[in-house]
């Protein structure tokens, strides 16, 4: 056939080739227009359809005639109600938009997941199961996860994500450590778990184009159209599940970030936790302090946080990068076992939320210093104290303003605008320390007196 004719899906083709380049894949591209292509196949043979339903209405219809006669016979002396008319036409025809829009927004959003992990070279080893002397428990592989979604055997994130997360478990169990595929199935959890963190962060922000209820101190001059549109947005899904689901998160984030604001951190702390434990049991092996910070500046109105802060502490020594504390439970169980699993994870998790603080503050951590190339071991309580020192020089470099040049200390961050204040204001710090999901530690420290006024630009 000639490249000048036109074939069918000839334009959504070419539009999806163009959109994903080199990422293009056959089976990506199925997956993405299933439902355009099954529609595309029902009109093309609609007629041959016509036949077929006909056939079917016609031997429904001798059925339903011989059951009326039946009944008459039999029951001659009662009543006989005329049976309903049905249109089988409609009855019989295969429903093609069955789904609803938020089941449709769910698989789209695991399958955008899927094709990611299926574009990257590491994840072919863990394409399709094959079958060996291994005597795998649980085995999964993405193409059954893939067809799983298809046939919409997920009823939740959680259920897809435990999936996503067995491959990986499977990957550590049955390789030696020092294995090519145990490798891949690191570098591909590593891809998962960032991708994942940001697309459920930006799902929930993005949900219904609903903005943050409180705006601080700015509220006040948001225009007055500015609120209608959002009341109207309201008022027009006042009964969709999901509209009203998020806009309790949004007033309890915003509780909790006034409640912080006014120095009681507990609201902050508590909604934290209740976040972390909707993460996968898999996930406790592998969260560190990136996807703390990330959970954390979810909870926090986007005009007022600046993630990864630059500061010039002494330009004599080494720049440091500030840090929310996360102790993973990996450092703390190797002390105990060299082999372990997901369920020991969580049994650990279990047991540290209700653990005696000084016991806890006291218990040995393992961790890999990147620095020193080298395991390094310390405490938790060592790791909260280097915190809250940390947090105190920070403090102070800040209540400097902005920094003039990189001989003196200060603020040195295009994204922060410094004004001199006539008011003194109070710099207030609080250090997080994450035990797992389930145990948050928490110390306040010392106000710091400033001068000068911070706004985002």
């Amino acid at each position: 056939m000639s490249t000048s004719n036109n074939y069918p899906g000839q334009n959504i083709l070419i539009s999806y080739l163009k959109g994903r380049g080199n990422k293009s894949s056959y089976f990506g591209f199925l997956n993405l227009h299933y439902d355009t292509i099954i529609n595309a196949e029902h009109l093309r043979y609609a007629k041959e359809l016509k036949m077929f339903w006909q056939r079917v209405i016609k031997e429904h219809h001798k059925k339903e005639n011989f059951l009326s006669t039946t009944t008459a016979t039999s029951c001659s002396k009662k009543s006989v109600k005329a049976p309903t008319k049905v249109d089988l036409s409609k009855a019989f025809q295969p429903d093609f938009h069955k789904k609803t829009n938020k089941n449709i927004e769910f698989t789209n959003f695991c399958c955008g997941i899927l094709h990611e992990l299926e574009n990257k070279t590491c994840a072919h080893p863990f394409y399709k199961y094959v079958e060996s002397n291994k005597n795998i428990k649980y085995p999964i592989d993405l193409f059954t996860i893939n067809s799983k979604l298809k046939n919409n055997h997920y009823t939740s994130l959680s259920e897809f994500e435990e999936d996503i997360r067995q491959i990986f478990c499977n990957c550590y169990t049955y390789n030696n450590v020092e294995s090519e595929i145990y490798s891949l199935g690191k570098e591909l959890e590593s891809v998962f778990n960032k991708m994942w963190t940001e697309k459920i962060i930006y799902q929930v922000k993005q949900k219904g184009d609903l903005k943050r209820v409180r705006d601080d101190t700015d509220t006040d001059n948001l225009s007055t159209e500015h609120w209608k549109k959002q009341s109207r947005i309201l008022e027009q899904n006042k009964d969709n599940l999901v509209y009203k689901q998020v806009v309790d998160n949004a007033l309890l984030i915003a509780s909790s970030y006034e409640s912080l604001v006014n120095g009681d951190i507990m609201p902050f702390i508590d909604i934290l936790k209740t976040f972390l434990l909707t993460r996968s049991r898999m996930s406790l092996s592998t969260a560190d302090e990136p996807v703390l910070q990330a959970i954390v500046e979810y909870f926090l109105p986007l005009k007022y946080y600046i993630p990864e802060l630059s500061l010039v502490m002494n330009a004599k020594k080494p720049k440091g990068s500030g840090q929310l504390k996360y102790i993973s439970l990996n450092g703390l169980i190797k002390n105990q076992k060299n082999n372990y699993g997901a369920n020991d994870l969580e049994n650990l998790d279990k047991i540290l939320e209700k653990e005696n603080e000084e016991t806890l503050l006291k218990r040995p951590y393992t961790y890999w210093s990147k620095e020193h190339q080298k395991t390094n071991k310390t405490t938790i309580e060592e790791i909260l104290n280097n915190g809250i020192d940390q947090l105190k020089l920070y403090m102070n470099t800040i209540s400097k303003g902005k920094t003039v040049n990189y001989s003196s200390s200060g603020v040195f961050d295009e994204r922060i605008k410094t004004t001199k204040s006539g008011n003194p204001n109070k710099l207030k710090g609080f250090v997080i320390l994450a035990v797992g999901f389930r145990r948050i530690l928490w110390r306040s420290v010392e106000e710091v007196i400033s001068n000068y006024i911070y706004d985002r630009i």
